[in-house]
């Protein structure tokens, strides 16, 4: 019996152990100071790199943070990874001068040596251009997104005279009130197959998409065949520069254009109905 009593006193010790243990643990995590901050990088991407992908540039940016050894903050958990987030996804065959990152280090380091710590490590093709440090519970740089700067380099069957088609079908494109994409042209007994289909619950109608609103400027080049748009990018109309550029090819199909090259120049965010790049969003440079 008294051998007994001795088993349960041992375990109801160790079990007020382990509870006192836990009580120290959460005590110590209240008290200690965890800092956080969060840097916006701006990078580049040229050449072959170009092909890319989203999740490729993922790894190999997480991959870049690592080697350089800059004090990057993780997530808590078994399977623990860098707090970092790409303001817009670039496409492959996509190059850019302008793309951005938001990522949480633990602590504050000049920005200066920040960026080259990042170059030193990087591949040839992408380089950081600059970086900012982001005010105390600002917005990330992907929710802050609103539109973007892009450079279509073309090519056409008439090279001497392309520049000035270029120029008058921005002009003609622009007039128009709106700019249908992914009008499927049907005639009247497929459109109503489709809408009978429709009504079964089968392949739903698919309905043309107004770009126009989306499309705040175009214009071409002072002296190369070169198109510079900006455009909206965001949850409520994302226009892609390649659909603006298959729309304005279609205005002249006899000069057969060819987007040789896309280069998204510069991502804004919006503040007061002023586009300001995201990197000026931040605070100190």
């Amino acid at each position: 019996m008294a051998s007994g009593q001795i088993r349960i006193d041992d375990i109801q010790l160790q079990g007020l152990v382990q509870r006192l243990w836990l009580c120290y643990l959460s005590v110590w995590d209240l008290c200690e100071e965890k800092m956080s901050v969060t840097i916006r990088f701006q990078f580049a991407r040229r050449g072959p790199v170009r092909y890319l992908g989203h999740l490729d540039m993922l790894r190999y940016f997480q991959k870049a943070v690592m080697r350089s050894e800059i004090p990057a903050k993780y997530t808590e958990g078994f399977h623990p990874h860098q707090i970092m987030s790409f303001a817009y996804p670039l496409g492959v065959a996509m190059e850019t001068d302008g793309d951005y990152f938001d990522l949480e280090l633990t602590e504050l380091r000049p920005v200066e040596e920040l960026c080259k710590a990042l170059n030193d490590v990087m591949h040839e093709g992408i380089w950081i251009v600059a970086a900012a440090v982001m005010p105390e519970h600002s917005v990330n740089a992907m929710a802050s997104v609103a539109a973007a700067d892009y450079e279509i380099q073309v090519e056409g069957e008439h090279p001497e005279t392309l520049r000035d088609v270029l120029m008058t079908a921005a002009v003609n494109l622009m007039a128009r009130e709106t700019l249908l994409l992914g009008a499927p042209q049907e005639d009247a007994e497929e459109k109503k197959k489709n809408a009978d289909r429709s009504k079964r619950g089968g392949k739903k109608e698919k309905k043309a998409k107004d770009i126009r609103p989306g499309i705040l400027s175009l214009e071409v080049d002072a002296e190369a065949p070169v198109l510079r748009m900006r455009l909206l990018s965001g949850s409520a109309l994302n226009v892609r520069p390649a659909d603006v550029f298959a729309l304005l090819a279609e205005t002249v199909p006899e000069e057969k254009l060819r987007a040789v090259r896309i280069i998204r120049k510069e991502i804004y965010g919006e503040r007061d109905g002023v586009y300001i790049p995201l990197l000026a969003l931040g605070g100190e440079n």
